[in-house]
């Protein structure tokens, strides 16, 4: 079946939003973003519908579609939706994982494994390109496989969102050292031993922990980041630009 005109501009649009190449603030093109995936406007408008719902995008009435900007409180939502449905569904998904799952389950432990002991070995600062790519697409896999096995898919298609957003809004507030990759990798590996033993009590618990940690991360590169943002203003400058409103 071919993909859906609006799907390929969505793919396109979130694309971007991972990369960097629009960021918070910025106006959205939807003529550009049609020209780019060689289709009409239409579909990059329902694109652009369903990316405002999910509150990556805002819209202003007679301007324009813009890149939103998550608040402290959006971050802490998010979180929460994760760790409510994901423990609630990782009860019903132990019940249905396959011999293949469960395989799968490892092997993305093994693999971010890998990249983690990659960077130690070559004394890597910090993880970019495409290695972190592919660990964050194992972190994500590992967390879908899991509800997938719940067979709940509003679920999946909540905390893929959910996870969506906290990796665009956190992708470079975050530093992905040796420390934050490594506990990352520890911490879906307890998961998995706890699974594979059958240990339902010890696999949610660390399932808790690892969300949890995610989030006390995630609200500290934020307020970093705030505090930076806030230390970078000029006093002179921003009272001449209240000014400079005041009478626009």
């Amino acid at each position: 079946m071919a993909e859906a005109l609006n799907d390929i501009a969505y793919r396109l649009i979130t694309k971007k939003l991972m990369a960097s190449e629009l960021v918070a603030g910025q106006k959205i093109s939807e003529q550009q973003i049609a020209t780019e995936c060689g289709i009409s406007r239409t579909p990059v408008r329902e694109a652009v519908r369903r990316l405002t719902e999910e509150g990556l995008l805002y819209q202003i009435p007679s301007s324009g579609t813009y890149v939103a900007r998550m608040d402290r409180r959006q971050l802490i939502d998010s979180y929460e939706v994760r760790m409510a449905l994901e423990c609630f569904a990782l009860d019903h998904a132990l019940k249905n994982l396959t011999k293949e799952t469960r395989q799968e389950l490892r092997r993305l432990c093994d693999e971010m494994h890998t990249i983690v002991a990659k960077l130690r070995s070559k004394k890597q600062k910090v993880l970019d390109g495409s290695p972190l790519v592919k660990f964050l697409s194992a972190d994500l896999s590992f967390h879908l496989l899991i509800l997938k096995a719940s067979g709940n898919r509003m679920a999946i298609k909540i905390v893929n969102n959910a996870y969506q957003r906290n990796q665009f809004f956190g992708h470079h507030s975050h530093r992905r050292d040796l420390n934050h990759l490594s506990w990352v990798w520890m911490h879906h590996a307890k998961i998995e031993r706890a699974i594979r033993r059958g240990d339902a009590e010890g696999a949610r618990r660390w399932l808790h922990t690892h969300i949890a940690r995610s989030l006390n991360d995630a609200l500290a590169a934020y307020d970093q980041s705030v505090a930076a943002q806030a230390d970078a203003v000029d006093p002179v400058d921003a009272a001449l630009e209240r000014l400079s409103n005041r009478f626009a």
